[in-house]
């Protein structure tokens, strides 16, 4: 009750739309899903409504504490475990206007799942998390939507990397289409969140006027006294994505053998699900292992001398990347793999995309001891001074003001 013994205000209510359940959080964009609904839970009564992988065991424990209600919709949606299903899905795209993007998230039960909770709830507000749901939009409410990747500029870089002349021709066409495709569903919502400030460069030209971008929170740095013993490097996330592929198998290829000859005892561990067969094939050979999914990445991240993020393929920002540098794991980047992240070199990761530099900073960082801590320390001060909660919500907070003045604004005018 309040101080006059008034029963307290109704909190406003949110129905979240993502187009994949956030949990496990094992990947970087289930991560940037669920610390976004986590904030909004926070702040609204929430409906989460979420596409789901039918193969995959429910786990919503944790969804259910934080949410009023929670909606699973079954759909095979992912490549790694539904290959022939999303190969012939692609091919089928070649055919049509839409893009492939949209196309694999397409699914009646969802539309109506999202009919039937908008028709029996009075929501204050509707999020929509990855671009996979943006068709789903629908007017009459306040609607903010969180754009991960600029999904036709990752294909563009798909084009430029891949040496396949089919593929190469597949993703200059699902480029071209999702830049139209951009450009007709973003414009709708009353806010777009991004993540990378050169997101909204590119938004803007799509005729994306109103972004806030969303310093994304990473975990509270963890001191580390001194660096592990062993030889051991990391690549840690889900390797389901065609661009995750793609650039493990240069690393493989191009840097590897590099890493090897001059460190024998170098072990590369590779952790995370949905790992397909050109990659699972390397476990064994050459000091590679090939783990899978880890419940507790405790004892992998305080084993680990060096983690790698070799993509050459990529959007946004790299939310694994984030969580290294908080947990003090100095890391070695492409260009590519730390976009939208503004640490100068050496601050927790250093940004190498030739071979023999990108080597040579691998085996620096397993030799010295000083350049791995001081790589470190930096990392973790970058983390605090850029990525905290309080950054992360106050732009949250604005964004959401943002959305619902403008969608007043134009409910006002019409």
């Amino acid at each position: 009750m309040s101080p006059r013994g008034e029963a307290p205000a109704a909190r406003p209510a949110a129905l979240f739309i993502a187009g994949d359940l956030p949990w496990p959080a094992d990947g970087g964009g289930r991560i940037a899903t669920l610390r976004n609904l986590e904030a909004l839970a926070e702040r609204y009564d929430t409906d989460l409504v979420a596409l789901a992988d039918p193969a995959v065991r429910l786990d919503l424990g944790y969804l259910e504490a934080r949410c009023r209600r929670v909606v699973v919709v079954e759909h095979p949606f992912t490549f790694g475990r539904h290959r022939t299903r999303q190969l012939a899905e692609a091919a089928l795209s070649l055919f049509s206007t839409n893009p492939y993007r949209l196309a694999k998230f397409r699914s009646r039960r969802l539309q109506g799942a999202i009919r039937d909770l908008r028709a029996s709830t009075n929501y204050d507000l509707v999020h929509y998390d990855q671009f996979g749901v943006v068709p789903y939009w629908q007017p009459g409410l306040p609607t903010t939507h969180a754009c991960h990747n600029v999904e036709s500029d990752v294909y563009r870089l798909a084009t430029r990397a891949t040496r396949n002349p089919i593929r190469r021709l597949w993703t200059w066409q699902e480029a071209a289409k999702l830049r139209r495709a951009e450009g007709r569903f973003l414009p709708r919502f009353d806010e777009v969140f991004v993540l990378a400030a050169e997101d909204a460069l590119l938004l803007r030209r799509r005729g994306v006027e109103r972004t806030t971008q969303l310093p994304m929170p990473a975990p509270t740095p963890r001191p580390r006294a001194e660096p592990p013993p062993d030889a051991i490097v990391l690549t840690l996330g889900t390797m389901s994505w065609f661009g995750v592929e793609d650039g493990l198998l240069w690393f493989h290829d191009q840097v590897w053998p590099r890493i090897r000859a001059r460190e024998p005892r170098a072990e590369w561990h590779l952790v995370g699900p949905n790992a397909g067969p050109s990659i699972r094939r390397l476990d064994g050979i050459d000091g590679i292992h090939v783990r899978g999914y880890v419940d507790d990445l405790s004892p992998v991240l305080g084993a680990t001398r060096v983690a790698v993020v070799p993509l050459h393929i990529a959007g946004g920002i790299r939310m694994k990347l984030l969580d290294l540098l908080a947990a003090g794991v100095p890391s070695v980047s492409t260009s590519v793999g730390a976009r939208g992240l503004g640490f100068a070199d050496g601050e927790g990761c250093f940004r190498r995309d030739e071979p023999d530099a990108y080597a040579d900073a691998v085996v620096r960082l397993l030799h010295d001891d000083a350049v791995w801590l001081e790589t470190v320390r930096r990392g973790q001060r970058y983390v605090l001074d850029h990525h905290t909660e309080s950054a992360f919500c106050h732009a949250l907070d604005a964004g959401i003001r943002s959305a619902i003045r403008h969608h007043e604004s134009r409910k006002a005018q019409t």
